[in-house]
């Protein structure tokens, strides 16, 4: 993931110096984008989950809210940051157009999620949420798994997070793709390699089954990344709105 996170890293430098006053929003906040702005960003997040917020020490205001649902206020941020979290909603399309409404001309969305038709996407798609906290705990090692504020976290990946379903919003919505990509995920490739034989079958069927998908479906990619730029203003932009969210729902820290 590496080479994803460097370009992305690299559309965000060219678009903003590090002395712009930049407002981002991190939207499922606690899992982070590991994406470096300057000194003079403004860093909120918003999250369901209490816990995760607490968590997340980066941030200059915190929102307990669902990025579904919360009323964002329109045309406030420079960049909305969505990382590892539609997977885990019922409605992600809803969390998008929340998005591009809280999104000024001009800004960026940045997208990272699985793809739901790679082996990763299935297995994780149809089977119990206990499973994945088992494997969790006796796979990885992490006891707290499952537990509040740590995951696994419900999983439903929608056909709307899909990567054709991020072109058809692109598309709908004027948007300009910066940067697309599928990629093959660390825990795949690592898994892959454990179980030898296993992967040697994988690394034989999966061309197949993109030949006979005709190209719509390639198990070797288990996720994605995406850049999406909102259009300017066709007259000069307007002025960056600097109020924070409502104090009811906001911490200020």
């Amino acid at each position: 993931m590496d080479r994803q996170i460097s370009a992305v890293q690299a559309i965000v430098d060219r678009m903003f110096a590090p002395g712009d006053r930049v407002r981002i929003l991190e939207a499922g906040c606690g899992s982070r984008s590991f994406l470096r702005f300057g000194p003079a960003a403004y860093i909120a997040g918003i999250d369901i989950s209490k816990e995760q917020l607490q968590k997340n020490t980066l941030l200059q205001e915190k929102i307990e809210g669902d990025i579904q649902t919360f009323p964002l206020p329109p045309a406030s941020f420079d960049i909305v940051i969505c990382w590892d979290v539609l997977e885990h909603l019922p409605r992600p399309e809803q969390a998008l157009n929340n998005f591009l409404h809280a999104l000024r001309p001009g800004g960026l969305i940045v997208l990272g999620a699985p793809v739901l038709t790679s082996l990763k996407g299935l297995v994780t798609k149809y089977t119990p949420h206990w499973l994945h906290v088992l494997l969790y705990r006796k796979l990885i090692g992490n006891p707290l798994a499952g537990t509040p504020g740590y995951g696994p976290f419900k999983t439903f990946l929608k056909t709307s997070m899909s990567p054709r379903s991020i072109y058809r919003f692109a598309d709908d919505n004027r948007l300009g793709i910066e940067f697309f990509e599928a990629y093959e995920g660390l825990m795949q490739q690592t898994a892959l390699r454990k179980y030898r034989l296993a992967g040697i079958a994988f690394r034989a069927v999966a061309p197949l089954v993109k030949l006979l998908s005709f190209g719509s479906i390639d198990p070797r990619k288990t996720d994605y990344v995406a850049v999406l730029r909102k259009p300017r203003a066709e007259h000069d932009p307007e002025p960056r709105v600097e109020y924070a969210l409502s104090a009811q729902s906001s911490e200020r820290c």
